[in-house]
């Protein structure tokens, strides 16, 4: 019985994980223990959000956010003194005017801190430091995690920044589509990003358990990514042919089997023509029924025996 929860844990991740991704397509681009970067938007894309990642206490930081010709400086400076952290964030517009804030708050225990720029995907974040949101239009800051700001957010072309100290950084490139359901908020495109980033991690560890099998650990994480490859083309393609281009789907397959079955009615006579038209469509809809239920019962078999891997993991 402790393996159903899990099997239907694991299934639940997978779905949701496959069924998203193609509507997800929000490119992160990832930079590590650096101390400064220069970076443009991909060509069709424009960076909609900024995340830096383990800045420790007393370190200066400058970031020049380019909003397709207009410059945006943002000066955070952090100091932490008794267990205090102070923040002292300015930003310098375009036409040279500065705004400037101040946060304050106590964290004895915290040993870094990450910084927020355009706040709005979830990603899997420590606990154990803390963050702080800001937005550039106007300036706003705050440590809390709920609706972290209130200002417009911008697209960049190109965004940089430089620190005292060595940083982790993400930076989030949208299409304008998408950076129009940023705009707004939606939930959609956050609760698919949130859903595949703890996919991501929780794939990561299973593949890192199963790797811990002696002898065959190996085989069976070539296992697993030849069939998560699998999975994940198939919704793919299930997504591109039957969501977003169904029409078009269903006119093209429609076009060539009527000219299928008109073509191999020897008679002339309409009756024939149709009887043979309305046979070959439910021959079609049996066809796909059989490999829909193919396809499931493969899915299904392959997270079962995903479950039982990671179910044969744990301690007696």
């Amino acid at each position: 019985m402790a393996r159903r929860p899990l099997f239907f844990c694991l299934l639940l991740f997978f779905l949701l994980a496959a069924a998203i991704s193609p509507a997800a397509a929000v490119t992160e681009i990832q930079e590590e223990h650096i101390k400064s970067f220069s970076l443009n938007a991909p060509d069709g894309l424009s960076f909609s959000g900024m995340e830096i990642y383990d800045l420790p206490a007393n370190s200066n930081n400058t970031f020049q956010f380019d909003s397709y010709g207009k410059i945006y400086t943002l000066n955070v400076n952090s100091s932490k003194s008794w267990g205090w952290w102070t923040y002292d964030i300015s930003l310098q517009h375009p036409n040279g005017t500065i705004e400037t804030t101040q946060l304050e708050t106590l964290a004895p225990a915290a040993l870094d801190w990450d910084l927020h720029v355009q706040y709005y995907f979830v990603g899997v974040d420590s606990v154990f430091d803390l963050d702080v949101y800001t937005a550039l239009l106007p300036l706003s800051a705050t440590l809390q995690t709920n609706n972290p700001t209130t200002s417009s957010i911008l697209q960049f072309s190109g965004i940089s920044g430089s620190s005292t100290d060595y940083f982790d950084m993400v930076l989030y490139a949208t299409t304008d589509e998408e950076f129009q359901e940023q705009a707004k908020n939606a939930l959609g495109l956050q609760l698919s990003y949130a859903v595949g980033e703890v996919f991501s991690w929780t794939w990561d560890a299973v593949l890192s358990f199963v790797g811990l099998i002696p002898y065959i650990g190996d085989d069976l994480v070539t296992a697993l990514l030849i069939a998560s490859y699998i999975i994940d083309e198939t919704f793919f393609y299930f997504n591109l042919f039957f969501v977003e281009y169904i029409e078009t789907t269903i006119l093209a397959i429609e076009f060539f089997l009527i000219t299928y079955s008109l073509n191999r009615t020897k008679s002339k006579n309409p009756v024939k023509m149709l009887k043979n038209v309305v046979s070959d469509q439910i021959a079609l809809f049996e066809w796909i029924i059989d490999k829909t239920r193919l396809a499931i019962d493969l899915l299904i078999s392959i997270i079962r025996t995903i479950a039982d891997i990671v179910q044969s993991l744990k301690p007696i």
